[in-house]
């Protein structure tokens, strides 16, 4: 995040909680000195000379440092304008909210408070407003230290668990007790698989559970072809010895929030937050730094987020916090979130979210909580490592990148989707319900997504600066009924992955963006197999320039809708693709390498579904195209291959397209070949304003449309190479005053005065045939170019 404009900045700074006061405890966290404090159950401690009893609205002054030693009655209120220490022994502290302007703390980070803390949150949403935070909180404006034992957050089964096991073994022992509760993550391809357990007894890895599970878990490490496929489920503790939570009567969906707020500090670990955040509410969030500007040296690890009623942890407007080591679990809407878009610096490391859920229309905070993703990133500038989306009804990681931020951070000076990407590795997604990684449709003022390329430059403000690659590095996904990795943009790669047991793959609508050093498992043989009438695919095609290199496909031959195949083109597609699309360094272990469906008629992209075999691992051959099923693409060099129902070919392909300057109906319209092969063609999306095919250089296509000729058409050869030619000639009512050859208005092309003469030329003539009322066109590509143009004026 950037300087935030001041209007923006004090939208939450009217908070009326007061200037911070200086607290009496050390600037690096922990405990004022204990001679300092003085205990909450002596009556001198209080200016009023009495112990604060039930119902109070309790207030200790700046400069007076207390010392909890007691479980007080419930409170109506408590605001800290000094110090609150938690004291050595198990407490209860019930309150409607909490201001802590000072300092409240449990514990320190070198020590780590050892007993049991019980903070419960009360109130109605009909409650009054303290101090535009809404109610039923805790509202730091000055420093929350609290830090619980740091036992371990998260870990994985080993060995399956099946259904009616009584006990589980980890693969390490996080320090789990007798009485804790801990849940158990989905290992199939529903998000709706997670249990909960209570641990009866420890014996060292091995928990032994109140009662059977419900399900199978899957536990094994599965070497696959010297692949080792991990797909163990993970196991989370949701017991914690500190806990915040919203009363009993948080059920529906009314529960406590923590926010933290510009200049305050917060440094939370080893905490519970239970029935926390309100349903339906902007900035009522379980955790939740707002508009906090820069919080280097804060964090949030290693804490239970769970049974939430409105996301899990928000940073928002706010740069440098570390959120590590957390489980987030049963939550509703995006999980770990990052806002406005301008939030950048942070650390994401080592989380795992499971369950996440959709709200009900009436409570959804965005248009896209209806896709709840585990993990929501609006700006690429931060780091996401090594974490866990384990079930979520929508995706597992969206990043979702708005053109500018939006919300409190409008008119900041980030743009997120020309933003270089910090790190994103070593993640992994499973069992979601809509994707593993989906890099695409970023947020709009209004709350609603829309499509988003993202297209990394090294200076953001300037679109026109150099492209930077960005890498998707270590992504780990499995088990998805849809696609594991949907990326949309411009030099993006993927890179180091291992994809397995998913419906699709991978697909890139996207330009100059490839998947390198990467696997791909069409079955695994772990429990929980992919329905037989789901499509089986590894890598699709789509768009393009895209290309798969140094991949090996293992284990695509099952018998689904469509023939499984490692490669293939993104189903029933309208839009134009690249013939430069490649298949470079692969290998196929008992997997079909290929497979395109035939065209349907109303979908142009299919018809033109052609990519290039670089490296021969295909063909056999390197420098062949694989084509689709389509007469207009095919040439005596082709050879069909009946289980790819595809044509293998030695010809190479260019992309002819062709719309209107004039904003002309294109489509429908018919291409026939110069040997009378001929295709309709619906329009690209089935648009009518623009269309395209691949074609062959060195041929001649005929355009003809039902109705009327555009009167300015534009015609365009892309992915050629330098000398390539293609004649295109269409129906034309007279002689047009001008034709310009590669966007050169200023030097337009001659007539030729025959077809002879037209035919010798090396594309800067025009013929127009008053005979057959058809004007031929040639389009040649020029040195050093890959692109020819004619813009075709009346």
């Amino acid at each position: 995040m950037r300087q935030i404009p001041g209007r923006l900045a004090i939208a939450f700074g009217m908070l009326l909680l007061g200037c911070t006061a200086e607290s009496t405890a050390p600037d690096g966290g922990g405990m004022p000195p204990p001679g300092g404090l003085k205990a909450w159950s002596n009556p001198a401690t209080w200016p009023s000379g009495q112990v604060p009893s039930a119902g109070d609205s309790v207030v200790i002054p700046a400069g007076l440092a207390v010392r909890l030693d007691t479980s007080p009655p419930t409170l109506h209120s408590l605001t800290i304008k000094g110090d609150l220490v938690f004291g050595d022994t198990d407490l209860d502290l019930t309150t409607g909210w909490i201001l802590v302007e000072g300092s409240l703390s449990a514990g320190t980070e070198a020590n780590p408070w050892p007993h049991r803390a019980l903070i419960t949150l009360t109130g109605t949403p009909g409650d009054p407003d303290v101090s535009g935070l809404g109610n039923k909180l805790i509202g730091v404006s000055g420093r929350i230290d609290l830090h619980g034992q740091g036992r371990g957050g998260w870990t994985r089964l080993d060995g399956t668990a099946p259904q009616g096991a009584t006990s589980i073994t980890l693969v390490r022992n996080p320090g789990w007790r007798v009485g804790d509760r801990i849940v158990v993550a989905s290992s199939e391809y529903s998000q709706d698989r997670a249990e909960e357990a209570v641990v009866t007894a420890v014996n060292g890895r091995t928990l032994t559970l109140e009662a059977g599970l419900r399900r199978e878990h899957f536990g094994e490490v599965v070497p696959v072809n010297g692949v080792q496929v991990d797909e163990r489920a993970e196991v989370g503790l949701l017991s914690r010895n500190i806990t915040i939570r919203g009363d009993t009567g948080s059920t529906p969906g009314y529960g406590g929030h923590l926010i933290v707020l510009a200049g305050a500090t917060a440094r939370i670990e080893g905490v519970e937050l239970f029935q926390m955040g309100q349903r339906g509410k902007l900035a009522r969030y379980p955790m939740h730094w707002h508009m906090a500007g820069d919080v280097s040296g804060q964090y949030f690890r290693n804490n239970t987020v769970w049974r939430t009623f409105s996301r899990c942890v928000t940073v928002h407007g706010s740069d440098n916090a570390t959120v590590q080591d957390n489980l987030c679990y049963d939550h509703t809407g995006h999980g770990y979130f990052l806002e406005d878009g301008a939030e950048t610096g942070n650390l994401i490391e080592g989380n795992l979210g499971l369950t996440s859920r959709i709200p009900a229309p009436a409570d959804r905070l965005l248009g896209s909580d209806d896709r709840p993703a585990t993990f929501w990133i609006t700006n690429p500038d931060n780091t996401v490592r090594d974490n866990v989306a384990a079930g979520s009804r929508g995706f597992g990681f969206w990043c979702a990148f708005p053109d500018a931020p939006t919300g409190l951070s409008v008119g900041a000076p980030d743009r997120p989707r020309r933003t270089p990407l910090r790190e994103f590795s070593g993640n992994v997604a499973h069992s979601n319900h809509f994707g593993g990684l989906h890099v695409d449709d970023g947020p709009l003022m209004n709350g609603t997504t829309t499509v988003t390329n993202y297209d990394p430059v090294t200076d953001p403000a300037d679109p026109n600066s150099a492209p930077v690659l960005a890498d998707f590095t270590g992504f780990r996904a499995y088990k998805h009924y849809g696609r594991a990795v949907w990326l949309r943009g411009t030099y993006l790669r993927l890179s180091n992955a291992v994809l397995a047991d998913n419906a699709i793959g991978a697909t890139f609508a996207a330009y100059e963006t490839s998947v390198v050093n990467s696997t791909f498992i069409g079955q695994s043989g772990s429990i929980a197999a992919l329905p037989s009438g789901t499509a089986l695919r590894g890598f699709e095609f789509y768009d393009g320039r895209v290309w798969a290199d140094n991949v090996t496909f293992i284990n695509y031959t099952a018998a689904t809708t469509v023939p499984a195949s490692a490669l293939g083109y993104n189903r029933t597609n309208a839009f134009p693709i690249d013939p430069l699309n490649y298949a470079g360094g692969m290998s196929f272990v008992n997997a079909t390498p290929v497979y395109l469906e035939n065209p349907h008629g109303d979908k142009d992209g299919d018809k033109s579904a052609v990519f290039l075999d670089q490296g021969g691992a295909v063909t056999g051959t390197p420098g062949r195209w694989v084509t689709a099923n389509t007469p207009i693409l095919l040439s005596p060099g082709c050879a069909y291959q009946a289980a790819w129902n595809a044509h293998v070919c030695d010809t190479r392909f260019a992309k002819l397209s062709v719309n209107s300057a004039a904003g002309e109906a294109i489509a429908p319209l018919t291409i026939q070949r110069d040997d009378a092969v001929a295709l309709d063609l619906t329009g690209t999306g089935n648009g009518t304003a623009h269309a395209a095919l691949s074609v062959l250089p060195g041929r001649g296509y005929g355009v003809t449309w039902t109705g009327a000729t555009p009167a300015q058409p534009r015609f365009y050869l892309n992915s050629a190479a330098p000398g390539d030619q293609v004649t295109v000639t269409l129906p034309y009512a007279a002689p047009p005053s001008q034709v310009v050859r590669d966007y050169w208005a200023g030097n337009p092309m001659s007539a030729a005065a025959s077809l002879a003469e037209f035919a010798g030329s090396g594309g800067d003539r025009f013929f127009f045939d008053a005979t057959t009322g058809r004007l031929h066109l040639k389009l040649v590509v020029m040195a050093d170019r890959d692109w020819a143009t004619l813009f075709v004026k009346p």
